[in-house]
């Protein structure tokens, strides 16, 4: 059954007017912001890779890097062994990625290695979340965890990027999920869809929880900025 969801997934995944069925789009406005800042920061003219695009892309200058064809993407490649020479971008986002790898410090390690001196690394990943295999999910991550797994780059900025309510929304759309599922993960995953969209509008308690200074401690996701000095 888990096979089956992740096959579901890779084909809505891969239409932008589908991918919506996958989950609900948790809303990340401090993450968003500063993603936007970095791109409009750095100019047209930098060479900025997004490792684990998916379906969007947020610049015309910006590489798309997947592990699987969609309509974006421009390069089909692992995150472990980047195919890109040294030093040659001057950013790399990646967003709700680290999780799904077998080794994040490899993945950091090659994201430092393909990054210019005085290039930027920013990146966000789950603390307060579901199990989501895409195909797999391994790990979660506190803000100070991330801070350390980024040790190698000079801290520009850290935080919650997705909140508390956010957390909650989540993990209690998957409980209900789970409790009126039958037995059948693939019921439990509608269930939990359905749930949530219903439920949404709870969402908005985060516009004010997501200013709170210790957010982060009940945050559904954190990001972290920095520099390769």
């Amino acid at each position: 059954m888990p096979d089956l969801i992740s096959r579901i997934k890779r084909k809505l995944r891969q239409n932008p007017f589908l991918s919506c069925f996958i989950g609900c789009p948790y809303p990340a406005p401090r993450w968003n912001r500063c993603v936007k800042r970095l791109i409009r920061q750095l100019g047209p003219n930098a060479n900025i890779l997004d490792l684990g695009a998916g379906n969007r892309r947020r610049a015309s200058n910006i590489i798309n890097l997947e592990i699987e064809a969609t309509p974006e993407v421009d390069i089909i490649a692992d995150g472990h062994l980047l195919p890109f020479k040294d030093e040659t971008f001057d950013a790399v986002i990646s967003e709700a990625v680290l999780e799904h790898v077998q080794s994040p410090n490899r993945v950091v390690s090659e994201i430092y290695r393909v990054l210019k001196p005085g290039g930027y690394i920013c990146i966000a990943v789950p603390f307060l979340q579901g199990y989501h295999a895409s195909p797999h999910d391994y790990q979660r991550w506190t803000l100070p965890g991330i801070v350390e797994l980024c040790a190698a780059f000079s801290e520009i900025e850290s935080d919650a990027c997705a909140g508390p309510t956010t957390a909650l929304h989540w993990i209690f759309r998957e409980y209900i999920g789970l409790i009126c599922s039958f037995g059948s993960l693939l019921v439990a995953k509608a269930i939990s869809l359905l749930v949530g969209w219903l439920t949404f509008p709870l969402l908005l308690l985060d516009v004010v929880l997501s200013r709170h200074k210790d957010a982060h401690i009940l945050a559904s996701a954190v990001y972290f900025l920095g520099k390769k000095e």
